[in-house]
């Protein structure tokens, strides 16, 4: 059974159902939630023949083996924002490259790395929330020790967002939305590989 965290990949709705921990964009299923994937016979009817689902079980997470990972300029993280302002946001790494950590490291995304455009347009609560979980590419070790992020590439981004507890699902690059209120919040949010690439 594989550790995943959110943002990870775990297929394709053409050959599987999203579950509990999952969510869909395009037709690619994410981890929503740190955890392990099972797999399951899917219900009749349901379009695929499994269920792919993402939980948080205490016994599973504690025998899962995390490596001694650190980031590295270039590396793809996945991080929990903390705070923000106007400057920019604090979050904690939670994996590198895939492999998830065993104490996160700090780190910062600056107003100016957020988007592949000039400062004076990033407004920072408009990008982010505390509680966001983002993917973002290491591009520095920052002078107190806090690793600098971008999120300019299209990929990068908000992965996962919730609002009173229900996550929200992407409308588009900068538009997030409850499915239980349809309350619409704004969001730097990373798109899909493959919708990146059409």
């Amino acid at each position: 059974m594989a550790m995943v965290v959110p943002g990870d990949s775990l297929g394709s709705t053409s050959e599987m159902v999203a579950g509990a921990g999952c969510y869909t964009a395009g037709n690619a299923i994410y981890a929503s939630i740190l955890g392990v994937v099972t797999m399951s016979a899917a219900p009749e009817g349901a379009g695929a023949a499994k269920v792919v689902e993402v939980l948080r079980k205490r016994d599973e997470l504690e025998g899962a083996t995390r490596a001694a990972v650190l980031p590295q300029i270039g590396s793809v993280v996945i991080a929990k924002v903390a705070n923000i302002n106007p400057k920019g946001s604090k979050v904690d790494i939670l994996s590198v490259d895939g492999t998830p950590v065993s104490e996160s490291f700090p780190a910062i995304i600056r107003s100016e790395d957020v988007r592949n455009s000039t400062l004076d347009e990033v407004q920072m609560a408009a990008c982010f929330r505390p509680g966001d979980y983002v993917r973002g590419s290491v591009i520095s070790l920052g002078s107190r020790r806090d690793y600098v992020l971008s999120t300019a590439r299209e990929d990068l981004g908000v992965v996962y967002a919730s609002l009173d507890g229900v996550q929200l699902a992407v409308v588009d690059a900068n538009t997030m939305v409850c499915p239980k209120t349809k309350a619409k919040e704004s969001r730097k949010v990373a798109m899909a590989q493959d919708s990146v690439k059409s």
